[in-house]
């Protein structure tokens, strides 16, 4: 039995001995560097758009091969990147490689094709094959072909850039085009050529299922003069600027309806091109001139006149007929720094009958209200506030409780805190859950008026300024 016993124990302790001395089994081999023994592209010249194709053999006689990185760049822009997996001592490759066409693609631009191998023990050899010029394609007119109408040849006015440019037309604030280096009949693009349509947010090649690229810009009158950058594959448009306004008609000026809003009626609205300091004669509206316009953007200097104090520029201007209320905004893409916006309960337009209008959404200008830049860093915004305690005994915040947002809808992380700033009553800043970095007034302290709310970002500072 003793007997037995001593074998089996001494299967044991050779088990665990043999399991511990395979996991500490590492092979090593003696140091040795890796060759890229041949490297070549068979292509001395090619056109953007053509194919290269590369043979690269590499080798290591002493220790195995383990990857080969191979990245081909152009114009110092890596076009592919590809990690090859190299088993065994010798290793060799052939690949296909297409040269897209593509912005920022220089004539007479050398391809090159950057190697780097590795063996199983960590050792590099690097190699570069430049031996590839790519050219672009040729052709000699280009043309602007504007959705539904016919083809205008540009002329190459910086040979050197590749810029071209037309002048002359007469479009309104916005074109749709594409840029055509054939065309057919009725100056129609010809796809057997190069065409430029939309890629992406930009402009690149495309077939004839692509689509046309289309530019506005709302500050022109119309757009007149058109430029192409066939180097880095951007276009821009020209024309006369607006002028500012000098006079606004409630109803002849402004649609009614207007499509920027939603979920409300009774606006009548759309782009005014407002001068800093530039008065405006208003027409339409009825009764006291300082109660129907936002005294943030607003200086009233008669009966019906008063100068605007925003920088010049495009706003939306939208006029509330049954409030006899004109709210003007920055256009809705503006961010910061440009403007600074507020959303949230409790305050409303600063016009009597005073009403608390807002809430946390941005439909129309009910909802929410912009701040002026007053000057660098300084936000305004004058709003009528009402704070009561909440409806929730337990609640210590009261009805008045809003953000300053970066932009005109929610933007997650791009938000100003009020725990960034000091806050000073009526108005309390709090980091409580649910309103974190909300601007917010307690419910002990019940108050009503209209008030000018300062963000300051040089002192970093909150008030509000009690102006009835």
């Amino acid at each position: 039995m003793k007997n037995i016993i001593k074998f089996w124990l001494l299967i044991a302790v050779s088990s665990v001995f043999w399991a511990c001395t395979n996991e500490d089994v590492v092979v090593r081999y003696p140091a040795s560097m890796p060759s890229i023994d041949t490297a070549t592209v068979a292509e001395s010249q090619i056109t953007y758009g053509d194919s290269i194709h590369v043979k690269v053999s590499v080798s290591d006689k002493v220790a195995p091969l383990s990857t080969l990185l191979l990245r081909v760049v152009c114009n110092n822009e890596v076009v592919v990147s590809e990690n090859i997996r190299t088993k065994g001592n010798t290793f060799s490759i052939n690949r296909t490689y297409g040269i897209p066409f593509v912005a920022n693609r220089p004539d007479n631009e050398p391809v090159k094709i950057y190697l780097t191998e590795t063996n199983v023990s960590g050792e590099v050899k690097d190699s570069i094959v430049s031996t590839t010029i790519a050219k672009r394609p040729v052709y000699t007119d280009l043309w602007m072909v504007p959705d539904g109408g016919k083809g205008v040849k540009m002329t190459l006015t910086d040979p050197v850039n590749l810029i071209y440019h037309i002048s002359g037309l007469t479009f309104g604030t916005t074109l749709a085009f594409r840029i055509a280096s054939k065309v057919k009949a009725f100056n129609k693009e010809d796809y057997t050529g190069i065409v430029w349509g939309k890629v992406g947010d930009g402009i690149g090649l495309i077939d004839i299922t692509g689509k046309s690229f289309s530019i506005t810009d709302a500050t022109l009158v119309g757009i007149s003069e058109f430029t192409f950058d066939a180097l880095k594959f951007t276009a821009t448009v020209g024309g006369k600027l607006l002028e500012p306004v000098t006079t606004l008609d409630m109803t002849a000026d402004l649609p009614a309806n207007p499509a920027a809003l939603t979920g409300v009626t009774g606006f009548r609205g759309g782009n005014v091109y407002f001068g800093e300091n530039v008065e405006v004669t208003f027409t339409g509206i009825t009764g006291s001139l300082a109660n129907s316009i936002s005294p943030d953007y607003f200086e009233v200097t008669g009966t019906n006149t008063a100068k605007f104090l925003g920088k010049t520029g495009l706003y939306k201007a939208y006029f509330l007929t049954t409030a006899n209320y004109l709210y003007v905004e920055p256009q809705p893409d503006a961010i910061y720094p440009d403007a600074i916006w507020i959303c949230g309960n409790g305050f409303g337009r600063p016009s009597s009958p005073y009403t608390v209008t807002s809430s946390w959404n941005w439909n129309s200008p009910l909802d929410y209200a912009p701040c002026r830049l007053v000057s660098t860093g300084v936000y305004q915004v004058t709003v009528y506030c009402k704070n009561t305690a909440a409806t929730d005994p337990l609640a210590t915040i009261g009805t008045l409780n809003f953000k300053f947002f970066n932009k005109r809808g929610w933007w997650d992380g791009h938000e100003q805190l009020s725990t960034d700033y000091t806050v000073s009553l009526p108005l309390v800043a709090t980091g409580s859950a649910g309103n974190v970095g909300n601007t917010v007034a307690l419910g002990s302290n019940p108050f009503e008026g209209i008030y000018k709310i300062t963000l300051n970002q040089n002192d970093m500072t909150i008030k509000a300024e009690k102006m009835n």
